[in-house]
């Protein structure tokens, strides 16, 4: 059948935009242009406003300015995500100028098309000068480089993979409770390698790339210390991305690579962040993400990129990257609390102004346990002394907390221990008769 008797919704998209660019703006000699897919992020304001002003693209050519075209083909519409602009349907013209003065300009045109499931997918096509595409791929590479960088969202740890796309961090670096060793030895290992390894990577052509791994039980503070260090890291003006397994994909390879890749794009040191770093070594895509973590397949950073990894779970970590150098290159365990100096220092926080000197007394009974454990034991008194109307939280109402929260840890442990007998046909034939 031939385009002219098929009727405008039935002709692909692309080639409607291109038809209506010809016609709506046709350059001086058509045969001098060329129509090429660009780039959504040269469609993204958010990322056009951070562009350099009078920005190099080669040859003397910089470029100058952009502004919104009408467009009767589609409605003008922009999309924002945490409150910026991060998409523009509709008609943009880029203008680009030589030192000596001689113009050209690109014609963008943007669509947002959404599947059955109402994802949506970004498409944009861009009318070039032909002896100008050099000179549009430059802008168009840096628009990309800041849409990927998330240049906006600094001062905010990044998320990849989540709900939300950032968030922000309070937790201080004095707020956590380690022995004192670790707690040195661990910020000591990420500052230097920003502060001076960086430059010794490179002198030694290694890729400026260091992987740690923080290993425990859960509880422990593994999260607190990812906090903290991208708390201390965007004090210093690094990028920090998270990487989430939240969203409807779960824990999958390319999310770390993505966050590698914005690590490259940053022009910062980067902290990337991966928890439960066990869960992205279970599918098809485990030996790619072990070329990551060897840095062959790694993007390059000449800033630096730390990766900081935790997991519960080190014993699903197979052994060719637990114990390959350079794959991890360092594992810290962080313990349950093992001093008392440092436990009543995590009481004392929690409890805060109505600490009281005699509720260091269950502080031995609390050693060996996790962080989130002596959390608990004082929110549930912080909690149950303002139910009951009492300013007070005296002794007796923490060890209460507990006593219960111990209790209810033994049960969860027998009912456990119980189960897996259950399952395993270990029950009399007189409980499993029973009709309940």
């Amino acid at each position: 059948m031939s385009d002219w008797m098929l009727s405008d919704a039935e002709i692909p998209i692309y080639e409607r935009i291109c038809r209506w660019m010809k016609r709506n703006y046709p350059p001086a000699n058509q045969a001098d242009h060329q129509f090429a897919l660009a780039n959504p992020a040269c469609a993204n304001p958010t990322a056009l406003s951070y562009l350099r002003a009078n920005f190099a693209v080669g040859d003397g050519w910089h470029y100058q300015s952009h502004d919104v075209q009408p467009c009767d083909l589609i409605s003008p519409v922009l999309r924002y995500v945490d409150d910026l602009p991060v998409t523009r349907t509709g008609a943009l013209r880029f203008r680009f100028q030589h030192e000596d003065g001689r113009t050209f300009d690109v014609l963008l045109v943007t669509i947002l098309l959404f599947d059955d499931d109402f994802n949506s997918t970004v498409h944009a096509v861009a009318s070039v000068p032909r002896e100008h595409s050099a000179h549009w791929l430059a802008l168009e590479k840096e628009c990309r480089r800041i849409d990927n960088s998330a240049l906006p969202y600094r001062g905010k740890v990044y998320v990849i993979g989540g709900q939300e796309s950032s968030f922000d961090t309070s937790v201080r670096w004095d707020e956590i409770y380690l022995p004192q060793n670790l707690k040195d030895d661990i910020l000591r290992d990420v500052d230097a390698f920003f502060q001076k390894g960086v430059s010794i990577y490179q002198r030694l052509n290694i890729r400026p790339f260091r992987k740690l791994l923080l290993a425990g039980v859960p509880g422990t503070g593994k999260t607190m210390i990812c906090s903290a260090l991208a708390h201390w890291a965007l004090q210093r003006k690094y990028f920090v991305v998270y990487v989430s397994g939240a969203n409807t994909y779960g824990a999958k390879f390319w999310k770390v690579h993505q966050a590698l890749d914005m690590a490259a794009s940053s022009e910062s040191p980067t902290l990337v962040i991966v928890e439960e770093l066990d869960a992205y070594l279970e599918d098809d895509s485990k030996a790619e993400l072990l070329n990551v973590l060897d840095g062959s397949e790694s993007p390059i950073n000449n800033h630096g990129t730390i990766m900081i990894a935790t997991t519960n779970h080190p014993e699903k970590i197979d052994d060719r990257v637990m114990k390959r150098p350079g794959r991890l290159d360092r594992i810290f365990v962080i313990p349950e609390m093992e001093s008392q100096e440092s436990t009543e220092a995590m009481l004392r926080k929690y409890m805060g102004e109505h600490w009281r000197d005699d509720h260091a007394t269950i502080v031995p009974q609390l050693l060996g346990k996790p962080g989130a454990f002596i959390r608990e034991v004082a929110l549930y008194a912080l909690t149950m002394a303002a139910y009951n109307d009492s300013l007070d939280v005296s002794l007796e109402l923490l060890q209460q907390s507990l006593h219960t929260l111990t209790q209810q840890i033994e049960a969860k442990d027998d009912f456990l221990t119980a189960r897996k007998r259950s399952e395993m046909g270990l029950l009399s034939e007189r409980r499993r008769a029973l009709p309940f």
